[in-house]
């Protein structure tokens, strides 16, 4: 499920948009809150005294009093004032529920999505991951936009009403004053799921590890916008179904996973364990599956099985594999074709010109179809490549019997031609220009490791892509690592490479050297999507004229700045969405489109950088299970290991 912040939204520091920060009336950092629908906004009761610097009471504030609230934008906090709800002031539980008031041109912040997991945690003594955007006092002048504090929730505890927050011990940050009424988001939901209360501070004063956090179904005025009517309906169908009769829609679900043992004693046991497994696939999540599996069968309340699938977003539960599981009508096929190339390194004596055996196949209208193969020299890879995109372009036209399908180009290469960068260079021939357009503005290319995916000795780098993949597709979003001069950290790069939530790895080393040990880290960590610029000083500028020379002597601007992936990634962005990841290929394709029509290639006008020396290595965006047909070919991708 998606965040409740939009995605590509821009805000300093990726600011949560549904949390507002509480100030003091002279300016000291009192705490934060939740947006809620209608301009409402949720609080602890202890950060509204505070905010008004009075002591800590029983009864509520007076209707006429002002409590400042700061609004997130994209340029900062705009400050804002709301007024007690008199009638949601709860100081046992700690909450409090304030009333925007309107401001003349400006709209209300987005509200958050929330969702309570309490039930669940108890039922599955499964802990969720949390993340809370807060803002210590301490470290205002530093942080002025807030710290991030990750954790997991794992259940009731701290106080009665309360949920509790175990921080991780090996966080920068614990939980200090300024955090409390801040949003606690499950980063498996992408919803909130309470507000921070209470802290527990050690012994350092460095932030309590340990808090108390106050659930949306603890406040009874949420539960309508807490509840999750499609669950809830799967929970009562469920709840007394013994697992023996649930048993055959399990296999189902799990048929394209290794055995395991299934100690349930009902669906609803089974049904939780499925929702913390990484998807089908075809993107069906396997609890989904189970579900409709489980109608199928008869079980429980046919009808409110196959309603759960329905109350998940086209993003969580993908529609067309929705349809085809429940056997409707096949979805059109994609209008989309993929022109393939595979380079295999043939084996030669040492110190001649290494020979490639180039291999080819087109994905369309369902089908795969080899397109020859040819052995070539480094030299003769560029020709080979064009005259098959061309053959390719006129083949699809004469078979579509109205437009053509729009061409992509994936290339798997060996390490020496992928670090070159030079494929979105080449040029198409034209039936006029002896010049052409430049591939990379004619097609959406991505580039694949050829040793990442059939070497043996690389089979742990494959693994752990497996595992990253696995990663971002059970929890939709992946983080962003920029590894570069002005990013640098202590320890090895593989070690700053390893964590498993890094989905992409965007390479800004200056110089082949550092560029091509940085993407060898990339690759054989496992991280599925790597950007990188190629080195600038290979390619020289266009020869000029010498009265050309005499009228602009500037030396061409340096071409090591980061604008060229801030067009793709913010800066701003630590995280993106699984949605997100997979666009990137046809982002770069439009930026390249845009950069080729506004001249932002040209090195004597623009300290941008050439868009073309920008490439794409991507292991998430290849075809759909349903996409490749009965007799289609295993790409090297889907060959197993031989180990």
């Amino acid at each position: 499920m998606a965040s409740p912040s939009h995605p590509l939204t821009p805000a300093p520091l990726s600011l949560p948009t549904w949390q507002v920060r509480i100030p003091t009336l002279h300016g000291a950092v009192a705490g934060g809150g939740v947006v809620l629908p209608g301009g409402r906004i949720l609080t602890c009761a202890h950060v509204v005294d505070a905010a008004l610097e009075r002591p800590r009471g029983q009864a509520p504030p007076a209707r006429a009093a002002a409590v400042p609230v700061e609004v997130p934008g994209a340029g900062g906090f705009t400050r804002r004032t709301a007024r007690v709800d008199p009638d949601a002031w709860d100081p046992a539980g700690d909450t409090a529920v304030l009333l925007l008031d309107p401001a003349p041109g400006a709209a209300d912040p987005e509200p958050a999505v929330l969702r309570g997991v309490m039930e669940r945690i108890r039922r599955t003594r499964r802990p969720r991951a949390v993340h809370v955007r807060g803002h210590p006092a301490r470290y205002a002048a530093d942080a002025p936009f807030g710290l991030s504090a990750f954790g997991r929730v794992v259940g009731d505890g701290v106080r009665a009403g309360a949920a509790q927050l175990d921080l991780d011990p090996g966080g920068p940050m614990g939980i200090l004053p300024g955090f409390s009424g801040c949003g606690v988001l499950d980063v498996e939901e992408g919803a909130v799921m309470g507000i921070v209360g209470q802290a527990l501070v050690g012994p350092d004063g460095g932030g309590g590890r340990l808090a108390a956090v106050v659930p949306v179904e603890a406040v009874p005025s949420l539960s309508p916008l807490a509840a999750d009517p499609g669950r809830q309906g799967v929970e009562r169908a469920l709840g007394a179904v013994p697992f023996g009769d649930a048993a055959a829609a399990y296999r189902a679900a799990t048929a394209s996973r290794a055995l395991e043992g299934a100690p349930f004693r009902t669906a609803l046991e089974a049904f939780d364990h499925l929702s913390g497994l990484a998807p089908r696939g075809d993107g069906l999540p396997l609890e989904v599956v189970f579900a409709e599996e489980a109608a199928r069968l008869g079980i429980g309340d046919p009808a409110v099985l196959r309603a759960y699938a329905d109350t998940r977003g086209p993003g969580e539960v993908p529609r067309e594999a929705l349809l085809r599981l429940r056997g409707g009508p096949a979805p059109a096929a994609r209008a989309g074709a993929r022109l393939e190339f595979i380079a295999e390194p043939l084996p030669g004596p040492p110190g001649r010109p290494r020979r490639y055996e180039l291999h080819a196949r087109v994905r369309a209208g369902g089908t795969v179809t080899p397109h020859g193969a040819l052995r070539v020299d480094a030299g003769g890879l560029r020709p080979a490549v064009l005259d098959m995109v061309t053959d390719v372009e006129r083949m699809l036209e004469q078979r579509s019997r109205a437009h053509a399908p729009e061409l992509a180009l994936e290339f798997v290469l060996p390490f020496e031609l992928l670090i070159s960068g030079d494929v979105p260079h080449w040029r198409i021939r034209t039936p006029m220009s002896p010049y052409g357009e430049r591939l990379g503005s004619a097609y959406e290319i991505v580039l694949h490791s050829y040793e990442r995916q059939r070497a043996r000795q690389w089979s742990r780098a494959r693994r752990q892509r497996r595992r990253r993949i696995e990663h971002v597709t059970g929890s939709g979003q992946g983080r962003v690592r920029r590894i570069g001069a002005h990013h640098r950290a202590a320890g090895p790069l593989h070690d700053r490479l390893s964590d498993p939530s890094v989905a992409v790895c965007l390479l800004v080393e200056g110089g082949a050297h550092g560029l091509r040990e940085a993407l060898a880290a990339a690759l054989e960590s496992g991280v599925p999507v790597v950007a990188w610029r190629a080195p600038a000083a290979r390619r020289a500028p266009p020869p000029r004229r010498p009265a050309e020379e005499r009228e602009n002597t500037a030396p061409i601007p340096p071409l090591e700045n980061e604008y060229a992936f801030d067009t793709l990634i913010s800066r701003e962005r630590h995280r993106l969405t699984r949605e997100e990841i997979d666009a990137l290929p046809k982002r770069l394709l439009e930026w390249r489109i845009a950069a080729t029509d506004t001249d932002i290639s040209d090195a004597t006008t623009t300290n941008t950088g050439d868009p073309f020396d920008i490439a794409l290595l991507s292991d998430l965006t290849g075809p759909a299970a349903e996409e490749r047909g009965p007799g289609a070919i295993a790409a090297p991708e889907e060959t197993p290991d031989s180990e």
